[in-house]
This record gives C-alpha cells, structure tokens and sequence, in this order.
C-alpha cells in the first residue's frame, strides 16, 4: 500500500516468529487450564490460570464457564464467607474490566460480569455498574451488548423508568443516529403511563402517555432536520404515531379519528418542509 513502509525479510520472519511464539504460548496456557478442568481442581491455581487465558482472548467462553465452576466451588452458599465473596466479586470486577477495555463488545465477558453481580448479590455495585455503562456507551454508542448489561442493572437496581428516559434524551440529543436508546424510550415510555402529571422528558405538561408521545414527536422532528438520511429517528416515529392510532392497545391512543387525522396530517405537513429542503431525502 501506498505510505506504508515494507518491512524487510528478516523483519518479517522475526515477526511471523513471534506470533508462532506467542499462539503456542497460548495454547500451552489454554491447554493448562482445561487439563484442571478436567481434574476438577477448584482452586486459586485455576483461576490464576484461567485469568492468564482470557486477558489474551477475552471471548473464550468456555475459561469463563470454568471460572464460574470454580467461584461456585470455593464459594458455596452454605460457606456464609460473606466478606470473602465480596473480595471475590471486586476481583471479577477488575477482570471483567480489563477484558472489557481489551474488547467492549465481548458478549461471554459481560454475561460474566452480569453473573457475578446476581451471584454475589452485588447491590453494593450497582451504581458503579451504571456509571460503568455510560463510560462505555460514551465511547460507543452502537454497543448492543454494553445497552443489554445496562437494561439489566436498571431491572435489579430498581431505577425508574424516568431516570432512564432522561439517560436516553441525552443519548439520542447527542447522536440522533443512536438506534438502541430510540429503541429504548420505546420500552421506557409505556412504564412511565401513570397520569401523574410529571412533565416527562419532553417537557410536555401533559403527564400521561399520550402527552409524552407528543412530546417525543417533536424530539424526533429535530432529528429529522438534523440527520435527516438517517433511518434511526423515523422508524422511532412509525412506533410513536402507532401508538397514537384510535385502534392502538395502548393508553396513549387518541380519542377520535378526526383528532388522530389531525396529527397526521401535522406530521405531513412536516415532512413536506423537509422534503423542500432535502428533496433526496428517501425516508422523508
């Protein structure tokens, strides 16, 4: 390639050696560790040796299920080593975490990491975990894997519904292409049908679900003529203007067809302005 230095062919034997070195390495490490697998040695050597494995390759999934053999093992819940497994825990944290920054998107590290916070009974982690998952969905916003762990720590933290909504507007203001946290409030929204009155995330007085799905239309609408070529926001607006249908299941439906027409034909009259200005645009 063009700009790129050759390298010489010594250089590239040296290298080619190095590799072979390190993926022998490997498998001797790999190889170490499933033979105390199979001898059903639950011990700190075992993790020892499993934490060598997988802080090279993350995705092994079968060191992970090991792992959790041997943390069960040591820990059992007759034991009542309370203290101890708490030090246990902190240190799959600390695992978790390295495996995490060497791949974000490793499914077997987070489903681990979830495990150890149900098995330790960690709620004294969880606003670590929430924190955790905003750093990372900072960095990457398309991180489906990271969205699901934080979907999780919401459910056994009890967070509420309106604290999440409020996660997802300041997502989808800062990346109107952000799929997952559109998708998201579409779970959100409907938990948070109660009337209270509260002025939800759009900053609409009307408390209700209907009021809020108004509100998100115009969220959406400033989408629309930011990113207009994006298909995020409008498959979001398909969701909010379904649920507003006089035939919808949901609360948030309209009372009448002539006032769902009404909206419809708001929304249509918007989407004409955008097709002016952007009369390529094909979603529009």
């Amino acid at each position: 390639m063009h700009g790129v230095k050759r390298l010489s062919q010594e250089k590239r034997l040296a290298k080619r050696k190095e590799n072979e070195e390190r993926a022998a390495a490997y498998r001797g490490r790999s190889k170490a560790a499933f033979e105390r697998r199979e001898k059903k040695q639950f011990d700190q050597e075992s993790l020892d040796a499993i934490q060598k494995v997988v802080l090279e390759n993350p995705d092994h999934a079968t060191m992970w299920n090991f792992r959790r053999e041997v943390l069960q093992a040591m820990h059992p819940p007759s034991a009542g080593d309370t203290e101890e497994r708490k030090a246990a825990c902190k240190a799959e944290f600390q695992l978790t975490q390295e495996g995490l920054q060497i791949n974000p998107k490793s499914y077997p590290v987070w489903y681990h990491r979830q495990w150890v916070l149900e098995w330790g009974e960690c709620k004294w982690q969880w606003p670590i975990e929430l924190k955790l998952t905003a750093k990372f969905l900072a960095l990457d916003d398309r991180n489906f894997h990271c969205w699901t762990y934080r979907r999780f720590v919401v459910q056994v933290a009890g967070v509420s519904a309106e604290m999440e909504l409020a996660f997802t507007t300041q997502k989808v203001e800062a990346n109107f292409s952000n799929y997952s946290a559109w998708h998201y409030r579409s779970k959100l929204l409907p938990k948070l049908d109660g009337g209270d009155g509260s002025s939800g995330s759009g900053g609409s007085s009307d408390g209700s679900l209907g009021g809020r799905i108004k509100s998100d239309l115009q969220l959406v609408r400033n989408a629309f003529f930011t990113a207009p070529e994006d298909s995020s926001a409008w498959f979001y607006h398909r969701w909010l203007l379904a649920q507003l249908h006089p035939n919808s299941t949901s609360s948030a439906k309209t009372g009448s067809s002539s006032e769902y027409a009404g909206i419809l034909s708001e929304e249509a009259t918007m989407v004409d302005e955008l097709l002016e200005l952007e009369p390529e645009c094909k979603w529009a």
